[in-house]
């Protein structure tokens, strides 16, 4: 009789760890699903941009980055395309052809300045041998969406250019001391 209690004790025993060794098993299946899951639906909101190269544009503006209009008058349009203007080169170093567009955006004006309306201003662009013509700059849009030029670049070539940006005599009011800031921007993409 003792034999047989101590018999169905040790299979009390043993079922109950047999029961405690399924649960365990049970819990570390249930573990492992729940963190797979966590690395493979993990997402964070970064602040890197993610850049993929395709070809390589420069954009070297020989007199500095800034385009400055401070210290000047108004010209007339034969006046302002005399000027020297800023000259700029864009070359395509990398290895595809590359479509581009090339902006001419507002830089903020430091304080005490006043920044001179776009409605005072004129330009030209001249591309390579082609000279430009005389034109409002407000004819390009608004800041951040005026486009200079664009248009497709094949590799190992350059553009050469010269801006030209001048406050005109055709419009009327005072303008006198203040300064208008420019600065080029390029995008590109590759030519599918």
């Amino acid at each position: 009789m003792l034999y047989l209690i101590c018999k169905v004790g040790e299979n009390m025993k043993e079922n109950r760890n047999k029961i405690l060794l399924g649960i365990l098993i049970i819990a570390l299946i249930v573990v492992i699903i729940l963190l797979t899951f966590a690395a493979f639906s993990y997402a964070d909101e970064g602040d890197v941009e993610n850049v993929v190269t395709l070809g390589t544009l420069e954009l070297t503006l020989n007199q500095g980055n800034v385009i400055n209009l401070s210290d000047t008058y108004p010209l007339t349009d034969s006046e302002g395309l005399a000027t020297t203007g800023y000259s700029f080169t864009l070359e395509n170093t990398g290895t595809a052809d590359v479509n581009y567009k090339i902006y001419l955006d507002n830089v903020a004006i430091d304080s005490p300045d006043v920044k001179l309306d776009d409605k005072y201003l004129k330009y030209s662009l001249d591309k390579d041998a082609s000279k430009g013509s005389a034109s409002y700059l407000t004819s390009l849009g608004g800041d951040g969406s005026r486009i200079l030029d664009q248009g497709v670049i094949s590799k190992d070539v350059s553009i050469n250019y010269v801006l030209r940006v001048w406050p005109t005599v055709e419009i009327d009011g005072d303008f006198g001391g203040q300064v208008w800031k420019g600065k080029l921007r390029i995008t590109g993409d590759q030519v599918a």
